[in-house]
């Protein structure tokens, strides 16, 4: 037989993938191009095909009828024996009661007959005579009557109980029969889908209670594998226990089967296969959330697949989907028990799960990057290859961190404490990057030092401090080996050449020097600048030095002559960071003007500038890729920068003052950060999400009465309505010409009023997200009312007893505070323990609170 597509070539092979084939599983040699499968796993030569299902036919004995038919002659004769003893039993019974009435009136009639009206008592013999008289002056007839009436009591209790019993029997026997017909397939045979949407609205009607029962027997019965446990014909008991108001043992049947279907079909989709968080099916998971919005059966399902993930591995990977679908479904999950699911290949950035239930659940390279973990129960837990921005928060210092730098083995990170204005730390730290533990405390320096800087071979520290020296430590030892002199002010920057051989540095007298490491000697000093040299940065040949001064200028020096080979001119303030690209084709520049500018180093010219930062920025840093630029503000926030397009990746929050110094390490995975909040951190800069918000400071926030929406105002003019369940922006409220300083809802919920710091009040309908006109009748009463309730609005209170359950945020924060971590392992891609981390964001780790 020819092929239908291809009228011209014989079919040859049969498809045998797990898919709904387009060419019907018929396909000839044109077909297998346009098929898209393996050829040597999901296609059969039509003859082998054809041997294939006989002897699949053959093994499996479907011809052989001889059970079938013994088991049918069986129950025939059962009946058949039953018939005859229930009839024997009634036959019984009927005889039995027919006896005892034929005995009652038998002795009615004896009593009846011995006189009437017509009797001659003078003819009666003497035994009938002494009958009556008994009955006259005894109490015959009296002791008769209560025998009888006994014997009706006794008779009647048969009648109730046999009418008892046969009602039951008759429902028990409906419940078999109905049994029995559930057993027939009604239900028209379930077509395997490729789409998935499609595939789960066949269980979007399931009642939700079935999978909280379901759950609670598969665990009872230390179930392994669902499929299996699911499809057993004779689960009599099981089906029965399913039972409720709603759902008779035919419709459980008919909603198991349902669920038995959907997940033989998604358990050989590519959903449990490939991770649907990857950037490759984006578009998929997107359209997937927009359909699935609001759609409560399908939601239900996926928390029964998420929590199936603890039971059967064969679903871990579409549990794993699951839950990242919910999350961006931004389905409420806290206070809900996830314990013992098993998570891997996905991402939950910015999940809530507050105040839930995690113990004894295992992660596999999953993203937790922004989710809320506050109040949650994370014991016992194993998350490794687990991706989160912020790996550490290194405390130890006691002034501001003004410089951190990693060593190029990526295994030390070096930090100082100072500012411009001096410092009291005074202490240089190394850090072991993978612990997070403090290895080593430099001393020496006798005022604020503002810069660290690694050799190149990472066996040399350099610093320089505001008490105008330089100084080399030996890394190992943490002994000084050297003392620069010569510059007469603060030492703002260092940086060694490529061979570390000289090492150069800018400072407050507006001079660039360069020294030799071996001898100490100064080999050349530079002189240009009109102000202070903030940073100076070798390119990666060693041939050109960049220097930024507060002159807002940037100049690029020739090493080998000390000539100036350009100045760049476009910032508009100091300038307060350079940093080479590590092709060193471009240099990138932070300044106090709020800007970063790209710039050409060839020809001098700038071709990028990135604008986002609220405040001035105080260092760049480009990834060893050069595909990143990370950056720090004084507005306390990092940036990461895609750099050929120019946009904003990633903002990371977790600093709480100025963030003077940014550092990739050398593999380009981890960012270090040190503040003026006197701590370090650092960041998994893999992965990220940016959500949208207010872009200024929020100064006033009020929930309505029924707790169900939060308005926020803010310095941005504009006033935002959250939904407090699902974390998303209900709206919008554009209109204020000042900062919005206050904010109010009405008793009802249906009107907000809001003040701005010009003392104007407008009124907005919370439904309709508009403003209420002022010519509307009683305008003038609404804001009567409002007037007090605003005044005691106007400012944000804090209880730093109770945990964020919501965090409404620009940008995704990762949330610990409260949660209780017991053992365990927390591990990211790096092989870094974060329990540090956990404990550093409040988290209570039950095994010191144990010791202490």
């Amino acid at each position: 037989m020819n092929c239908t597509y291809h009228i011209q070539n014989p079919i040859i092979l049969i498809c045998i993938a797990p898919h709904k084939c387009q060419c019907q599983r018929k396909l000839c040699v044109e077909c297998l191009y346009d098929h898209g499968v393996d050829i040597q796993k999901h296609t059969t030569p039509i003859k082998k095909f054809r041997d294939m299902a006989l002897k699949k036919m053959k093994d499996s004995k479907l011809d052989d009828n001889q059970e079938l038919t013994k088991q049918r002659v069986a129950f025939k004769a059962l009946l058949t024996q039953t018939e005859q003893m229930m009839k024997k039993i009634l036959d019984e019974l009927s005889q039995s009661i027919k006896q005892v009435y034929d005995q009652i009136e038998k002795v009615n009639q004896s009593f009846l007959n011995l006189i009437n009206e017509n009797t001659n008592l003078a003819g009666s013999s003497y035994t009938d005579i002494e009958k009556l008289v008994n009955i006259v002056e005894g109490t015959t007839v009296i002791d008769w009557s209560a025998s009888k009436n006994s014997y009706m009591i006794e008779v009647d209790k048969t009648m109730n109980w046999w009418d008892q019993q046969i009602k039951a029997f008759i429902e028990k026997s409906k419940e078999e029969i109905q049994w029995v017909q559930s057993l027939i397939n009604e239900e028209e045979d379930y077509q395997m889908k490729d789409d998935l949407f499609e595939m789960l609205t066949f269980i979007q009607q399931i009642d939700d209670s079935l999978y909280e029962k379901i759950l609670e027997i598969l665990k009872r019965e230390k179930v392994s594998d669902i499929l299996g446990f699911l499809s057993k014909s004779n689960h009599q008991n099981f089906y029965q226990s399913l039972i409720n108001q709603q759902l008779n043992i035919k419709e459980v049947k008919k909603q198991i089967t349902k669920i038995s279907n959907v997940l033989k079909n998604i358990q050989d989709h590519k959903f449990n296969k490939d991770d649907y968080s990857s950037e490759i099916y984006e578009k998929v998971r997107q359209d997937l959330i927009k359909r699935m919005y609001d759609n409560k059966g399908i939601i239900n399902f996926f928390r029964f697949l998420v929590l199936i993930t603890s039971i059967d591995d064969k679903f871990i990977q579409c549990g794993s989907n699951g839950l990242s679908l919910l999350v961006g479904l931004k389905t409420d999950l806290r206070n809900q028990s996830f314990e013992n699911i098993r998570i891997k290949n996905t991402s939950l950035i910015g999940g809530n799960f507050a105040r839930g239930n995690l113990s004894g659940s295992e992660f596999d390279n999953v993203n937790i990057c922004g989710i809320n973990l506050n109040g949650a129960q994370l014991l016992n837990c194993k998350w490794m290859n687990i991706s989160i921005h912020e790996l550490y928060k290194l405390d130890g210092h006691d002034g501001p961190v003004s410089s951190v730098c990693f060593s190029p083995d990526r295994k030390t990170l070096a930090s100082c404490s100072g500012s411009i204005y001096g410092g009291v730390d005074m202490s240089i730290r190394l850090w072991d990057v993978k612990t997070g533990q403090q290895k080593a405390k430099l001393d020496g320096h006798t005022n604020g030092i503002l810069l660290v800087c690694f050799s190149p071979d990472g066996n040399t520290l350099a610093s320089g401090s505001s008490d105008k020296s330089i100084r080399l430590w030996d890394v190992k030892t943490g002994e000084q080996t050297a003392l620069f002199d010569g510059h007469t002010s603060t030492v703002y920057s260092v940086c060694f050449s490529p061979d570390g051989n000289t090492l150069v540095s800018g400072s407050n007298d507006k001079s660039i020097r360069f020294w030799d490491v071996k001898t100490g000697q100064q080999k050349a000093k530079l002189d240009g600048h009109n102000g202070y040299v903030y940073s100076v940065c070798f390119s990666p040949d060693g041939n050109t030095l960049a220097s930024g001064s507060n002159d807002m200028s940037i100049r690029l020096w020739d090493v080998n002559t000390g000539y100036q080979k350009a100045k760049l001119d476009g910032h508009t303030s100091y300038v307060y960071s350079v940093c080479f690209s590590l092709d060193g084709n471009t240099l990138a520049s932070g300044s106090s003007d709020k800007s970063i500018r790209l710039w050409d180093v060839k020809t001098g010219q700038q071709k990028t500038k990135f604008d986002g930062h609220s405040n001035g920025i105080l260092s760049v840093c480009f990834s060893p890729d050069g595909n990143t630029l990370a950056s720090g503000s004084s507005d306390k926030s990092i940036r990461l920068w895609d750099v050929k397009t120019g946009q904003q990746n990633t903002q990371l929050e977790g600093h709480t003052s100025y963030v003077y110094s940014v550092c990739f390490s050398p593999d380009g995975n981890t960012l270090a950060s040190g503040s003026s909040d006197k701590s370090i951190r650092l960041w998994d800069v893999k992965t990220g999400q940016q959500l949208e918000g207010h872009t200024s400071y929020v100064y006033s926030v009020c929930f309505s009465l029924d707790g169900n929406t939060l308005a926020l105002g803010s310095s941005d003019k504009s006033i935002r309505l959250w939904d407090i369940k699902t974390g998303q922006q209900k709206a919008k409220l554009d209109g204020h010409s000042n900062w919005v300083q206050s904010v109010c809802f009405s008793p009802d919920g249906n009107t907000l009023a809001s003040c701005t710091s010009d003392d104007s009040i407008r009124l907005w309908d919370v439904k309709k997200g508009k403003e209420i006109s002022s010519a509307k009748k009683k305008y003038k009463d609404l804001i009567a009312q409002f007037k007090i309730p605003l005044q005691q609005h106007s400012h944000i209170t804090e209880a730093s007893n109770y945990i964020t359950t919501l965090l409404i945020s620009q940008s995704t924060i990762f949330q610990v505070q409260g949660a209780l971590v017991l053992k365990g392992e927390f591990i990211n891609s790096q092989g870094t323990d974060l329990r540090p981390l956990l404990k550093s964001k409040g988290s209570c780790i039950l095994e010191e609170f144990k010791q202490k």
